[in-house]
């Protein structure tokens, strides 16, 4: 069976107004895609506007390194959504991708951004590793699955706050290696077209719906969405956004009703509000195993099932000894 993620989507909707008449299906590539989300939006009520974290933006940054883009000319700002406890994995970051701080001229800055731990003793070693890297920011809010979209929009809260001179914007998990050379190189080619707006790059899914199966870790209520289907969204690995798509976002939180689903509220209903195309890029990525871990240079992400470390490490190895390789993304 192919690892390969499938490439070279694009989707762009029609101006939503909010208030007018929507029609709940829109034609893309001869498929109804189902836009009944517009309805869950329009009406929602004012009182499930009213999250202080998600609506009223009340974030507080218990532990944060704002000097990381002050005065810097930051072409690039990746920010890794990291789970408290991940020590090893923040670690590995910073001794493969996460060591180049430029590369063709290019300065890049990294962040991982982790929510409040209840365990003392994991607090004091994340207060440590923040004194030592410098590269640690913690939201007020528990970190923990169901907690992954406020941990979203305190991402983008504090890219809007404090790194807004960035030109490109990656979101990734602490268990995806990315391939910097070429993302570079993705992003310069887009310098020199003069794309340096309207970025939104991700793995896409179409006219997907909730799991409602009592036993899946994604069950979501009729409550928590009443439609059959969501818009189009980002899947949950990594994205690249310019810096002005990472302020709209921000700023649509503030009308955008809570899902705890972070890919479908961030990389869906957040860039549907804001009319922002998405689109997938030919290289994006490819789920990495032990059987194709070899020549495969040119893609932008690899993911991986596997939580092993040390396979991580090799994943990077084989980046890097390809890294000159000519690719076409």
């Amino acid at each position: 069976m192919s690892k390969e993620i499938p490439n070279s989507k694009r989707f762009v909707r029609k101006e939503l107004t909010k208030g007018k008449g929507i029609s709940n299906r829109t034609i893309y590539k001869g498929m109804n895609i189902s836009t009944e989300f517009e309805y869950f939006y329009r009406n929602i009520s004012e009182e499930k506007l009213e999250n202080p974290l998600l609506h009223k933006h009340q974030y507080r940054a218990l532990l944060n390194n704002d000097h990381k883009c002050k005065g810097k000319g930051v072409f690039l700002l990746v920010f890794v959504h990291s789970s408290a406890n991940k020590i090893l994995e923040r670690q590995q970051i910073r001794s493969t991708y996460g060591s180049f701080s430029d590369y063709e001229n290019e300065h890049i800055e990294y962040i991982f951004v982790l929510g409040q731990t209840l365990k003392p003793e994991i607090q004091q070693k994340i207060n440590k590793e923040s004194e030592k890297y410098m590269d640690i920011v913690q939201g007020n809010f528990v970190d923990s699955y169901r907690n992954l979209t406020y941990k979203l929009v305190f991402s983008l809260f504090w890219v809007n706050n404090f790194c807004s001179n960035a030109k490109f914007v990656v979101k990734v998990d602490d268990d995806v290696i990315i391939n910097i050379a070429l993302l570079i190189q993705h992003l310069q080619q887009k310098k020199k077209d003069n794309l340096l707006t309207n970025v939104l790059e991700c793995y896409m899914l179409i006219d997907k719906g909730p799991f409602r199966q009592n036993n899946s870790k994604w069950r979501t209520s009729l409550l928590e969405y009443p439609f059959p289907t969501y818009p189009p969204y980002c899947n949950g690995n990594p994205s690249i956004m310019s810096i002005d798509v990472i302020i709209k976002m921000y700023d649509t939180t503030k009308e955008v009703p809570f899902l705890w689903l972070e890919d479908v509220y961030g990389g869906g209903f957040l860039p549907w509000i804001s009319n922002i195309e998405m689109h997938q890029p030919t290289c994006y990525g490819i789920y990495v195993t032990n059987e194709n871990i070899h020549g495969n240079a040119c893609k932008l992400f690899y993911l991986s099932s596997s939580s092993n470390i040390i396979f991580h490490k090799d994943i990077w190895e084989q980046i890097s000894k390809q890294m000159n390789t000519s690719c076409k993304c």
